[in-house]
């Protein structure tokens, strides 16, 4: 088999391999990416933290792929409708039972939710924390959320006021102001994506989480609006993934600081908290990891009505490409293509042979016939 022909049935066989390999893939998983993670970002409880002071965060959101869409009114039955990750910022705003019955039936699907508090700021309304707001949704029985915001029970006005979190040590500028190492922190939002070494948070705090995220200091303490700072049995816990029951599969995420995922500057720091220390990557994450479930959902099921049709599609194409291939080599090669039979092509190799030993015979007896001629000479040279 000459080596262009051995060339043509390489393509040939190349050719079948990678429309089975095709076929093989799409039997596999492949991302849906006209299915986009949908994010509900809520407007509709006061919030000032609203999308003008977060626009740097969403934007990163749309970056990665994912669509925002804005609330502007109460939870009702088709607001979270097609929504797979609910962000609520520090409401100013009580959230109805009515409103929480929506959310705690979007949690039951099993969706994820980010909830921010902030801390107490008494010489800021616009900024002080709401996290007994927050505490209404969690509180519903039928999710079994144990985490809470931390708030003051025994004040005795109807608002139960957050505490703040503070380090008279280890801060950016003010002791309300933590800087943070979480290297030591092993949860997969920190090691699966972007490298987190520290944040700056301005925060309240969290109790009773399942699994804390990122906790203050040792040097940390919590001051509460009226009293002496209080403590836990554990460090005090800042961002948190909700406690919850066997069986509850939704991903729900507690913070206690909107302000350090916004675009408001502060001088202490000397840019925007979200630019501040690396805390964009620590929004980026965890958007991220609450959307992963959620985007292995939104996953292509293999069409297996169609790989009969396209393998054989893949088979024609391969014999086509051996017999085109094979044609253009005889074209190109200036040889003429013809239908030969079995027996004149025995009897032409036959001819061959026979031709083949004359011409042997002709060369040898033009052979013979020259030494005869030098013997000749030989003994005519010798008698002289």
């Amino acid at each position: 088999m000459s080596v262009s022909i051995k060339r043509i049935l390489f393509s040939s066989l190349l050719c079948f391999l990678v429309g089975l390999n095709f076929v093989v893939g799409a039997n596999s998983v492949v991302f849906d990416e006209e299915n986009p993670v949908i994010i509900l970002f809520d407007e509709a409880h006061r919030q000032f933290f609203n999308r003008t002071l977060y626009s740097q965060a969403l934007a990163d959101l749309e970056e990665l792929g994912m669509q925002v869409v804005f609330n502007s009114q109460a939870f009702n039955e088709t607001t979270f409708e097609g929504v797979d990750i609910v962000i609520i910022t520090d409401p100013q705003e009580s959230i109805t039972f009515r409103e929480r019955i929506h959310v705690r039936d979007y949690l039951l699907e099993e969706k994820s939710m980010l909830v921010l508090a902030n801390p107490l700021v008494e010489t800021n309304a616009s900024l002080d924390g709401h996290g007994d707001y927050l505490n209404y949704i969690l509180n519903e029985e039928e999710l079994s959320i144990l985490a809470r915001f931390w708030t003051d029970i025994e004040a005795i006005e109807l608002r139960k006021p957050n505490d703040v979190v503070k380090n008279d040590f280890s801060n950016a500028g003010k002791p309300e102001y933590l800087v943070l190492d979480i290297n030591d922190t092993n949860h997969e939002i920190f090691s699966d994506y972007d490298n987190i070494s520290t944040i700056i948070t301005s925060s309240c705090s969290i109790q009773d989480a399942r699994e804390e995220l990122i906790v203050g200091s040792t040097e940390a303490y919590a001051d509460p609006p009226l009293g002496d700072p209080h403590s836990f049995s554990t460090n005090i816990a800042v961002l948190v993934l909700a406690g919850r029951a066997e069986g509850f599969n939704t991903r729900v995420a507690m913070g206690g600081s909107t302000i350090m995922f916004s675009d408001v500057v502060d001088p202490y720091l000397g840019s925007s908290w979200y630019e501040a220390a690396d805390n964009s990557k620590l929004w980026r994450n965890l958007i991220k990891w609450l959307s992963t479930e959620i985007q292995e959902e939104n996953l292509q099921k293999p069409k297996t009505d169609l790989n009969g049709p396209f393998l054989l599609g893949m088979t024609t194409l391969a014999i086509i490409f051996l017999v085109g291939g094979f044609f253009l080599f005889m074209v190109g090669s200036g040889q003429q293509i013809s239908v030969v039979k079995v027996k004149d092509i025995v009897e032409d190799k036959r001819t061959k042979e026979s031709e083949e030993a004359s011409i042997g015979a002709s060369k040898q007896t033009k052979r013979d016939r020259r030494l005869r001629q030098i013997k000749k000479h030989t003994k005519s040279d010798r008698r002289k």
